[in-house]
């Protein structure tokens, strides 16, 4: 469905067991963001793991999201992605890892991309950071290869000039201390 985030009556909510997800359907990355909503998330969410954060339109997911806690550490083979990283907090408060928030999932059904509602997670999500009044510097994200320029458009930075050996994402990070919440 092609138009605007404003064209349709959406609505936020978190997962559970009321929530219909077979209707689901995000082929990207063989189909691993459906498996994640229909086999993993509610227990992810059991164990207080992390959260998955839906958005509805007429009582179906077309899009979804998930948190968890995170941190940033110093890789000592990197310390120029560090400097970088740690520049903008003053000395006294500089450290070896910084607190974070993960954006674990986010996914936006194939018949509704190209709406907006990525965009819309994102924002809801640095919100959500700024929210939580605990302490948090960075939102981070290990993205797809082919996901990383819209992070980047949303703000993210890479965290290191090299994919994950594991998975072959890109970690990112955006740092919330730019926004001013004065």
């Amino acid at each position: 469905m092609i138009g605007s985030i404003d064209d349709f009556n959406w609505q936020w909510d978190i997962l559970n067991e009321n929530i219909p997800v077979a209707d689901f359907v995000c082929a990207k990355n063989e189909h691993h963001f459906e498996r994640f909503l229909k086999d993993s998330a509610l227990l992810y969410q059991k164990e207080r793991l992390a959260v998955t954060y839906v958005i509805l339109v007429e009582n179906k997911i077309i899009a979804y999201y998930t948190l968890a806690n995170d941190k940033i550490t110093m890789n000592d083979e990197e310390k120029n992605f560090w400097n970088r990283l740690t520049r903008k907090i003053s000395n006294n408060k500089r450290r070896s890892s910084y607190p974070a928030l993960k954006l674990c999932q986010l996914a936006v059904d194939d018949n509704y991309v190209a709406n907006g509602f990525g965009k819309q997670i994102i924002t809801q999500v640095v919100f959500l950071a700024l929210e939580f009044k605990v302490g948090c510097r960075f939102v981070t994200v290990d993205a797809l290869p082919e996901a990383e320029s819209f992070y980047q458009k949303m703000g993210f930075v890479r965290l290191s000039d090299k994919p994950n050996p594991k998975n072959g994402t890109i970690p990112m990070y955006f740092d919330l201390g730019r926004i001013s919440t004065d």
